[in-house]
């Protein structure tokens, strides 16, 4: 195996997708996926002519491969008139949950919404302001990020802090976010803000590691299943030629995976083997 050097690069790619992956197990392992799935399901089903639009896509894909491979040597650079997409996808879903409100507003769309938040921007310390027009109280704010890539009419989008230049230190707030009043679905979304803790944990706690690691060999030798999260140019360069191994041990990192991770990986390796990956 070639000698691959872990990068500052290569470092920042791994620990991206390890995040993402944490990201799916934790929301695995405490029952969020299912309510992730149920509201991704009313936003292409609660509008007919826009769940047409979604099938039309699917079948514009299947199509636009077929044609595509019969005109590719006959286009050049600017020629092309196939566009790749009707409509593009979705991997953010912006929500705020509040069973307390009408359960006519379930799955309604909250434009400029945000909470109470203390104003400490230059001139301003400590200063409390108001929530939009449209907030009530109980309105919890959640931010789902790298989902299955899925269709929505409109980006939505929940951020937690903005920048000092627009007045909202630390408080959540949207431009567009979907209304959840179901209560189920508000219970079953509950652990968010308890998985961005612990996905943060064990964020900080996997850098901690992989900034000690000096060559992507010793990064899978320590732990197998970390391939999964090695972009594949990577693990192609490690494997173009031999070198001498080293033999040096380091700490394995079996502490700082956590149990729901391991499990995935494990599941993602044996799928990959069964499917001859």
């Amino acid at each position: 195996m070639a000698s691959v050097q872990m990068s500052q690069t290569l470092r920042d790619q791994i620990t991206d997708n390890y995040r993402v992956q944490l990201e799916k197990a934790f929301r695995k392992a405490h029952n969020v996926q299912p309510a992730i799935d149920s509201i991704v399901h009313e936003i292409t089903g609660k509008d007919s002519d826009f769940a047409t639009l979604c099938k039309l896509q699917e079948n514009y894909h299947d199509m636009l491969a077929k044609v595509k491979s019969m005109y590719v040597s006959k286009s050049s650079y600017g020629s092309n008139r196939m566009c790749d997409n009707i409509i593009e996808t979705s991997v953010e879903l912006g929500i705020v949950c509040n069973p307390n409100r009408p359960a006519a507003d379930h799955m309604c769309m909250l434009d400029d919404w945000n909470e109470p938040y203390i104003d400490n921007s230059y001139g301003q310390e400590n200063t409390e302001r108001p929530g939009s027009t449209n907030y009530v109280e109980g309105d919890v704010a959640v931010a789902l990020k790298d989902l299955t890539p899925f269709y929505q009419p409109v980006q939505t989008r929940v951020e937690y802090e903005k920048g000092w230049y627009q007045n909202r230190q630390y408080a959540p707030h949207a431009s567009k976010a979907w209304l959840i009043t179901d209560p189920e679905l508000c219970e079953m979304l509950s652990p968010i803000g308890f998985i961005e803790a612990q996905v943060a944990t064990n964020l900080e706690k996997f850098v901690g590691f992989i900034d000690k690691v000096t060559t992507l060999k010793r990064f899978i030798d320590e732990w197998p299943g970390g391939k999964e999260l090695v972009p594949s140019e990577y693990m192609e360069r490690m494997l173009t030629k031999k070198t001498p191994s080293t033999s040096a041990k380091r700490i394995t990192p079996e502490q700082i995976i956590p149990d729901e991770l391991k499990e995935q990986m494990n599941e993602v390796i044996l799928t990959n083997k069964l499917l001859g990956d």
